[in-house]
């Protein structure tokens, strides 16, 4: 319902000025200088004033041109899988609240922008910086804030059933070689569910 609601209005433009929705995020590829891997923020709007992940509410920032310039993990989606340096990554929409995490209630399409986004960088091979925010059930977020862990190649995009039946866009990302090692979650708690993103 969200994705087909953001279609209508897109769709009128007496709703919005088109002007401000036509401009293009500054394609910013690869590392923001001053920003370091391992740089912690206080919140998503300090890590996205920092140029590390443009969007302070979604998961994915890029174009549909350019592909994806980066994606933040957190626990949004049951169907994410952290395991470090490889992340199987869901895309957004058909969630009942997309913003903070809820059940899947409808399929997911690439024909969503951000989904395409980073469905182009697979097909590119340009590297995805990666946000981790905290999440007690992943053994590799922050405890606390937001910290930018490196760039990532998208390997594969696919569609696939997630675990409450429905259709869902999932990549599969590998971490950039020579990197630091990513430190540990002191609040991880180990369960039998796989951390997820928010």
């Amino acid at each position: 319902m969200t994705e087909r609601l953001r279609k209508l209005m897109m769709a009128d433009e007496t709703l919005y000025n088109k002007e401000l929705t036509s401009l293009e995020v500054s394609p910013r590829f690869g590392e923001i200088s001053g920003n370091p891997v391992g740089t912690t923020y206080y919140n998503r709007k300090e890590c996205c004033s920092k140029g590390v992940h443009a969007q302070t509410v979604a998961g994915i920032s890029g174009s549909e041109k350019n592909g994806a310039y980066s994606i933040c993990v957190s626990r949004g989606y049951v169907d994410d899988e952290d395991k470090g340096e490889f992340i199987t990554y869901t895309g957004t929409g058909g969630q009942t609240n997309s913003h903070s995490g809820g059940r899947q209630v409808a399929d997911q399409t690439f024909e969503h922008p951000d989904n395409f986004a980073l469905k182009k960088s697979a097909e590119t091979k340009r590297p995805v910086r990666v946000v981790r925010g905290p999440n007690p059930k992943s053994k590799y977020a922050p405890a606390r804030g937001y910290r930018y862990d490196g760039l990532y190649i998208v390997e594969n995009a696919y569609m696939g059933k997630g675990k409450d039946g429905f259709l869902i866009c999932q990549y599969t990302l590998r971490r950039k070689s020579g990197l630091p090692p990513l430190p540990l979650n002191p609040d991880y708690k180990s369960t039998s569910r796989p951390s997820s993103r928010g």
